[in-house]
């Protein structure tokens, strides 16, 4: 089967061997075509004329053969420098060859790897972190996050606040109506939380019928007021089967101090004060501050 011009020089363009051989090729033999020229032109053939455009022609050999190869393997480089990058950075840089040989393969498929490969970590990552029903963080996402938001406040000298609440006798609901109207009031919570808070705030559902909230920037009014807007939405919501009034929830606000408590300490006292509001009738919302904190009401 006979190639056209074009299939040859599409073939040749794609083969790497050939071109390191026409670089070699090309190195070796210039020093020896400057001689001939040199010699053909008819200037002198002295000893000396000769050497020096000999070692002129081989300096010029070899400066083609390194520039040659280096434009060869210039794409390996630009993506070793990638891989490392993405290594310690993560900085993900697409890199694409145009060329066709196997440096030119090997750079494009590398690169897409590596695109891929982030890709799939930050869909791993998600899925690792947010809990699927609700779209909220999860308790583990919550854990890292949320104690950098108190290391900042901490730094920044901001006050923070600390909200858990729980769905008032929602084993009963999954009971009598079952498990598919319990995740739609789940789905709904989850929603009605991410309606009502800023764009800073922390939202995570941490068990089964639990969510929590950390409130950068926020005082203890203003914690009481996100808890009770929330508690009043959720009360007078409809949820498939279950009628306005049936979903309530029962919330523990506590505003910390960042400079000397933990996330962990500021999560055990909401936890506190939620437990405070259910013994107290449910729906409603119980708060503390810090006792370290001067200038307001220690307690509900």
């Amino acid at each position: 089967m006979s190639l056209t011009v074009s299939e040859i020089t599409q073939k040749v363009s794609a083969s790497l061997t050939f071109k390191i051989f026409s670089i070699c090729f090309a190195s070796t033999h210039i020093p020896l075509l400057a001689l001939v020229v040199y010699l053909v032109t008819g200037f002198r053939s002295e000893a000396m004329p000769v050497l020096g455009t000999v070692l002129a022609a081989t300096l010029i050999g070899t400066g083609f053969c390194l520039a040659s190869v280096w434009m060869l393997i210039k794409p390996l480089h630009e993506i070793s420098v990638a891989v490392e990058a993405y290594r310690s950075t993560g900085a993900v840089k697409p890199i694409r060859s145009k060329r066709t040989d196997e440096v030119g393969v090997v750079t494009n498929g590398i690169s897409m790897l590596i695109t891929e490969l982030d890709a799939t970590l930050s869909q791993l990552r998600r899925q690792a972190t947010t809990d699927v029903l609700t779209g909220l963080g999860n308790r583990r996402w919550l854990k890292e996050i949320g104690s950098m938001e108190i290391t900042r406040a901490m730094r920044e000298r901001t006050p923070v606040s600390v909200v858990v609440f729980d769905l008032d006798h929602f084993k009963s609901i999954n009971d009598e109506f079952g498990h598919d109207v319990g995740d739609q009031v789940l789905m709904a919570t989850g929603a009605t939380i991410q309606h009502n808070l800023r764009p800073y705030d922390i939202a995570a559902r941490i068990g089964g019928e639990e969510f929590c909230l950390v409130l950068p920037k926020t005082g203890t009014a203003a914690a009481i007021a996100i808890a009770e807007r929330l508690r009043k939405e959720l009360a007078s919501r409809a949820i498939g089967v279950l009628p306005a009034g049936r979903v309530t929830a029962s919330f523990g606000v506590y505003r910390g101090d960042p400079a000397n408590e933990s996330l962990k300490v500021m999560l055990t006292a909401a936890d506190r004060k939620l437990y405070s509001a259910k013994n107290s009738g449910r729906n409603t919302v119980h708060w503390a501050v810090a006792k370290s904190i001067t200038g307001e009401s220690v307690a509900s």
